[in-house]
């Protein structure tokens, strides 16, 4: 719950991505990317542009490699750009973002990527740039395969994880309803909280489309409901004889994209659900028959056509430090360099010493005493004796 997703849409990324970067402060994150070549790439503008940034790919050698990943282990660096296919094996709570340049190939990489930021529990970002001509790359690559069943399967992993980026619900209910969670209220910890679409009664529209499910026998995809619903004419729906349906045409009042954007939402809030195994074609779930016996109903998200960047994050969902004022801000800094310092004389990590929420907690307390100091979040007796009496003097020496 400490990480917030965003999705903005890919326009100039490598400027978008540096002015995320701005706003991070020195703080940890990693730069997922698709190639090595783009790994190189990315890594080498930021440190042009200031950023203290190295590359980690399985091209690069052992040395290279352990050399990266001790360095942002002990705070020596501040991001680290890799490939999604390689695992990184990074063991660090205070990852206080994780960037995607480019769309994951499926939400199973995506969650475990996006979960090794904020593991301490404070607050951290996880940012995906989403341009579908990404997503139309990673398709053609999948569509050479000549496993049609492993195609079929990747394909729609992409098509759920497109359906994530391209999602007017919130984030979090469409990754846990993917693994078959159901959250039963909104997360308001991500850009669709945060900054919610226009919104709409969408009863009527849900009814169509659950209908036309139906009328089909629950046997095809998104595409070809949705011609069904357009009244379009071609040589599938001819085939079928569905032009002959009842829900034939009986939703011209909807663009393909805005039907797609619908049918999506309908999946995301479980009323519809895709068969993996059977051509990604749609089936009916229990909870759809209130709904279609208009015993309930539904309010969906209008569509937009291109992914919105959020606003500036409201008082309410800024993080604890960046609530406080710019001296305990200052503290912080001055607590975290003084982390670094002692874990250099003690050759660990510094995260080993404290973690950045203990940190930020010392920040707005102030604790000068141990019985206070033992208040503190991720402070013990064996951390008392160990750095205390460092802390609590700098911060009561400390001065803004």
């Amino acid at each position: 719950p400490n990480i917030r997703y965003t999705v903005i849409d890919k326009h100039h990324p490598l400027q978008q991505l540096q002015n995320f970067l701005k706003e991070k402060h020195s703080e940890a994150g990693i730069i997922y990317c698709t190639t090595r070549h783009q790994v190189e790439e990315v890594a080498n503008k930021l440190r042009t542009a200031g950023f203290q940034a190295e590359a980690y790919h399985a091209g690069l050698s052992n040395e290279a490699r352990k050399d990266s990943q001790d360095k942002f282990q002990r705070d020596e660096i501040q991001i680290i750009v890799a490939t999604v296919a390689f695992g990184m094996g990074i063991d660090k709570p205070n990852v206080r973002f994780v960037v995607h340049y480019d769309i994951p190939k499926n939400i199973e990489g995506y969650y475990q990527e996006t979960g090794r930021a904020g593991r301490d529990g404070a607050e951290a970002e996880a940012l995906l740039l989403y341009g579908a001509a990404d997503s139309a790359k990673i398709r053609g690559m999948l569509e050479m395969s000549d496993n049609e069943n492993q195609k079929r399967i990747e394909i729609h992993k992409l098509n759920a994880m497109v359906g994530f980026a391209e999602a007017q619900t919130c984030r979090r209910r469409v990754l846990l309803n993917y693994f078959s969670e159901a959250l039963t209220t909104d997360c308001g910890n991500c850009d669709t909280c945060l900054n919610p679409p226009e919104t709409f009664d969408g009863t009527v529209a849900a009814q169509k489309a659950l209908s036309c499910v139906y009328r089909a026998q629950q046997r095809f995809g998104i595409k070809h409901i949705i011609d069904i619903l357009r009244g379009s004419d071609n040589a599938r729906i001819t085939q079928f004889g569905h032009q002959r349906l009842s829900t034939y045409g009986i939703g011209k009042e909807y663009s393909a994209t805005e039907w797609t954007s619908i049918v999506r939402q309908l999946i995301h809030l479980g009323y519809l659900e895709q068969d993996i195994t059977l051509y990604s074609t749609l089936k009916l779930t229990p909870t759809c028959h209130k709904l279609l016996r208009g015993e309930e109903s539904v309010t969906l998200a209008k569509p937009r056509l291109t992914v919105a960047k959020p606003s500036k994050k409201t008082t309410k969902t800024k993080s604890r430090l960046e609530l406080v004022c710019p001296s305990d801000q200052a503290l912080f800094e001055c607590l975290r360099q003084l982390r670094k310092s002692l874990a250099e004389e003690a050759n660990v990590p510094p995260f080993l010493i404290f973690s950045d929420a203990s940190l930020i907690e010392m920040s707005l307390l102030k604790p000068i005493d141990e019985k206070r100091f033992l208040d503190i979040n991720g402070v013990g007796n064996h951390k008392l004796a160990s750095y205390g009496a460092s802390f609590m003097a700098a911060i009561e020496n400390f001065d803004a």
